[in-house]
């Protein structure tokens, strides 16, 4: 007897660093996140953006991929915390700088919320270094009730510009 196909889910990630060189680890830990956890079907262009919350700090590089991927939400957040770890994240600072830093934005249509993990991400729709790179390439994406290119227009400038780089 066969086995049947697996489900194959379209999960939003962002990705994030601001330490050692962003743009390297950023291209990476794609590479690595396809490895390891399904097909990449789109990524934005890497962003610059200035730090929240602890402004002191080097500007941030930022972009979103989309995966497709037969993982359930908490095993992919599962690899994506590993990947992290690899490239020497550490959880010290809240809002801190961070070496990598990838945020399961959305996961198909799951609604959930746990300590572990909240799908969608409860605070995507209020930061443009996640819209932004968000919109270049899912700018329909419900986010708290919204697409994300109506929260993306509503937003105040918050220090996000293009940059040349690439995610892939």
């Amino acid at each position: 007897m066969e086995n049947a196909p697996k489900r194959v889910s379209r999960a939003y990630v962002g990705f994030g660093g601001n330490l050692g060189d962003p743009a390297k680890t950023l291209r990476a830990a794609a590479a690595e996140l396809e490895r390891r956890a399904g097909d990449l079907a789109a990524a934005s262009p890497v962003y610059r953006s200035d730090p929240v919350g602890l402004t002191d700090q080097p500007p941030f590089l930022n972009a979103v991929a989309a995966i497709d991927t037969e993982l359930d939400p908490e095993a992919l957040l599962d690899v994506l915390l590993a990947i992290e770890a690899e490239h020497g994240r550490v959880r010290d600072v809240r809002w801190g700088p961070r070496t990598l830093d990838l945020d399961l934005i959305s996961f198909d249509d799951v609604v959930h919320d746990a300590l572990r993990l909240t799908l969608p991400h409860p605070r995507a729709h209020e930061r443009e270094f996640v819209l932004r790179p968000l919109c270049d390439i899912a700018p329909d994406l419900p986010l708290a009730g919204r697409p994300a290119r109506e929260w993306l227009a509503a937003l105040d400038p918050q220090g996000v510009e293009r940059t040349g780089l690439s995610l892939m």
